[in-house]
């Protein structure tokens, strides 16, 4: 039953992504976090997040902004030779407290802070941001959209764009917490299939429906759902912690 239930909320999430662009992964994380111990969660949440995205490239390919992708990438090497060197692994308390805590830290930017993630700085900087909390965490959402909220990109580019970068950061993700489980499953094969062909049903669905909505309600829905499961998981972290 709980395998089951992990496989439908793959594909429960997958759907939000496959619309949002946001929030799936963020829900996805806690569920396994409350069932899974952190590093097989960190796995299995990056095998089923790769494939989400990893859909979704091909789904938006020709609606990707390339020119991100450089600087992007090398801030998020940067992070992965950090946490290989440190060996970092954070406790289930941590991973909670952090997701939830950042849609609200966007809240407190200053309004003239342009974070526009074309320019190459400023992707550079998203690399190093996002891909930390990525490790860290497992889902990044949340602070991903800092970075593209005064983007003039449409919501197709957003969605493949970010689905690149996001799959890039779950791939290290998976390699760096297989080593940490000396690269077992740690769960049967089947629990992964189902995982991988949930989160491709999920985002096939999902762009079936995307297409319904404008850029507005893409940005303000995906923001106001972000912000009530941060609640929920800051909730979580601190009872968690005491």
């Amino acid at each position: 039953m709980l395998y089951f239930l992990l496989i439908i909320a793959t594909l429960v999430t997958s759907l939000i992504s496959g619309i949002l662009s946001m929030a799936g992964g963020m829900i996805l994380m806690g569920v396994f976090s409350l069932a899974l111990s952190i590093p097989v969660a960190m796995v299995l949440h990056g095998v089923a997040q790769t494939v989400s995205n990893g859909s979704r490239i091909w789904l938006y390919r020709q609606h990707v902004s390339w020119s991100i992708l450089w600087p992007y990438s090398l801030g998020a090497f940067c992070i992965l030779g950090l946490f290989s060197w440190a060996s970092l692994v954070p406790d289930t308390a941590i991973v909670f407290l952090v997701i939830g805590t950042f849609p609200f830290l966007a809240l407190l930017l200053p309004t003239n802070m342009q974070l526009d993630v074309t320019h190459p700085g400023v992707a550079f900087v998203c690399g190093l941001v996002v891909t930390g909390v990525q490790m860290l965490a497992g889902a990044s959402g949340p602070v991903l959209d800092i970075f593209y909220v005064n983007s003039q990109l449409t919501r197709q580019q957003i969605l493949g764009t970010k689905a690149i970068t996001q799959t890039l950061g779950h791939i290290m993700k998976c390699g760096y917490y297989a080593l940490a489980l000396d690269l077992g499953l740690d769960l049967p094969l089947t629990v992964y299939v189902g995982v991988v062909i949930a989160a491709m049903m999920g985002n096939w669905m999902g762009s079936k429906i995307v297409m319904r909505i404008n850029d507005k309600n893409f940005r303000v829905t995906g923001r106001y759902v972000i912000l009530v499961i941060g609640a929920v998981y800051i909730g979580k972290g601190v009872s968690t912690l005491l």
